[in-house]
């Protein structure tokens, strides 16, 4: 046995020094790399690799959809970005239904997959075809909302401290902006040229980035997807610059007042250009809701939709979320 055990450190110590190697390698050669997920990714399989997990979940995907189908749904499964503040990650509603065991440490610089009382980040998927285009559907349940648009959360709790506002507020009851069940969602839309672009709910309805000018809007997809303290909600971190474009001399002007200024939107990646905790991809527990992910649910709180009942999940296309 002991000849057996020096033999598995060995194997680990050479398995250990060829994913430094590799790192090293990729660190010299590709200087833009996107570290966050590839470091998980390394990470997860060393750890699954002395686990035997690392096709965990990867069964039920395929049952449900096809070799073929369960791939690409874990190849565009969703990396989170949270917004500093928000400590829930989402969660198996079948597990966990309490905000306290699907907190984690709201640490800007950690890759989170486990909350602090265990329970596993998770995301419960669909597959269409519609048209010759494939959409992929994750859905995020979070045990509840608690909207901090514009520090509302904040002056709620502040209340007391101005007696006409409080007594107003008090005539509210509960905080107006709380319920339970939290049901978010990201979508994938993958054209018949191999085209994939991505969307994320927000409040109801839907938002590439941030800004007005692609809300609700389809955005070319860069695997990302940023949660709101909070509310949740959803949208594709991107960053905008002025696109250059022709002037009067031949030249280009990026100057306002000739034209309106059009703006050129790209990805801002966690760990080069976003310093906020995130959960990537590679280790998320994903499963199917066709098959697995809604026998037995009930609402915590009523009017909250599960995926199931919303028009989005048989209408991608949807405008509510």
């Amino acid at each position: 046995m002991s000849g057996e055990s020096g033999q598995a450190t060995v194997e680990w110590a050479a398995l250990v020094l060829l994913a430094a190697a590799a790192l090293g390698a990729l660190a010299a050669f590709a200087p833009a790399i996107d570290g966050r997920p590839l470091g998980a990714a390394l990470a997860h399989r060393l750890v699954c690799a002395v686990r035997g997990s690392c096709h965990d979940g990867q069964e039920l995907l395929a049952r449900a959809y096809g070799e073929r189908d369960a791939a690409l749904v874990r190849r565009h499964a969703p990396n989170l970005v949270y917004e500093p503040g928000e400590r829930q990650i989402p969660v198996d509603w079948r597990r966990c239904r309490r905000p306290s065991c699907a907190e984690a440490p709201d640490d800007r610089d950690l890759d989170v997959h486990r909350a602090e009382r265990g329970a596993r980040a998770t995301v419960f998927t669909r597959v269409l075809r519609r048209g010759g285009r494939v959409y992929l559907q994750y859905w995020l349940y979070y045990p509840d909302s608690n909207s901090a648009f514009a520090g509302s959360d904040a002056l709620w709790e502040r209340r007391h401290l101005v007696p006409l506002v409080g007594a107003a507020l008090r005539a509210l009851g509960d905080y107006p902006g709380y319920h339970r069940d939290d049901w978010e969602s990201y979508f994938v839309r993958i054209e018949p040229d191999g085209r994939v672009s991505a969307r994320a709910s927000s409040h109801g309805h839907w938002q590439g980035c941030k800004e007005r000018d692609c809300a609700g809007e389809w955005t070319a997809a860069s695997g990302w997807t940023r949660v709101s303290r909070g509310s949740h909600a959803g949208h594709l971190p991107m960053g905008a610059a002025p696109r250059p474009r022709e002037g009067h001399m031949g030249g280009t002007s990026r100057l306002p007042g000739f034209a309106p200024v059009e703006m050129r939107r790209f990805p801002l990646v966690p760990g080069l250009d976003v310093r906020e905790r995130t959960t990537t991809a590679e280790a998320l527990r994903l499963i199917p809701l066709e098959t697995y992910g809604r026998r037995g649910y009930r609402p915590l709180d009523p009017g909250i939709k599960p995926p199931w009942r919303k028009d989005a999940y048989d209408d991608p296309e949807s405008e509510g979320s």
